[in-house]
């Protein structure tokens, strides 16, 4: 069993409070996590895998900031969940250089309309990709990269959980 805690600064998000696409966003990051490992461990099979022995349980969720999710997946091992929480990390600092270099060149915009507009293509890019992994399978990389990009837009971290042993 593989436990993973995503941790959530619903202070620092551009309302500076939890929303429910917030909610969702959370809920696919795990998802996205859990068919990246279940990618590298089984290839093609995974999705499914997915659908035949699907073996994901949130445990716990604290209400506050940070907001905690703690999620528990039997059928992954813990060398291929390492490998998407080094690969998604990798790919979420890059995400995070990116934008500061972009923070430098833009324009302030309309801020509410703004972060939901991207909150919505996150989720979009989030499900297409989840229909993908299950029905033609597809690279963990291409989903490590979007996991980083939707953990830095959730101003988020993915962590082994508190029960993970070696």
């Amino acid at each position: 069993m593989t436990q993973i805690l995503l941790k959530s600064d619903t202070q620092a998000t551009e309302f500076g409070h939890l929303t429910s696409i917030d909610l969702e966003l959370n809920a696919a990051i795990l998802e996205l996590f859990y068919l990246a490992c279940l990618s590298f461990e089984h290839g093609e099979s995974a999705g499914k895998i997915y659908t035949c022995e699907y073996a994901g349980e949130i445990k716990t969720i604290a209400c506050e900031s940070p907001f905690n999710t703690l999620g528990s997946f039997e059928n992954i091992s813990k060398k291929s969940a390492d490998w998407v929480l080094s690969r998604t990390l990798f790919h979420h600092d890059n995400q995070r250089r990116r934008a500061r270099a972009a923070q430098e060149n833009a324009k302030a915009e309309e801020k509410h309309q703004s972060a939901i507009e991207k909150k919505l293509g996150n989720l979009d890019k989030a499900h297409a990709l989840r229909r993908k992994l299950i029905t033609d399978g597809a690279d963990p990389d291409e989903v490590n990269r979007l996991v980083g990009g939707l953990l830095f837009d959730q101003r988020a971290k993915l962590l082994p959980g508190p029960d993970q042993t070696g």
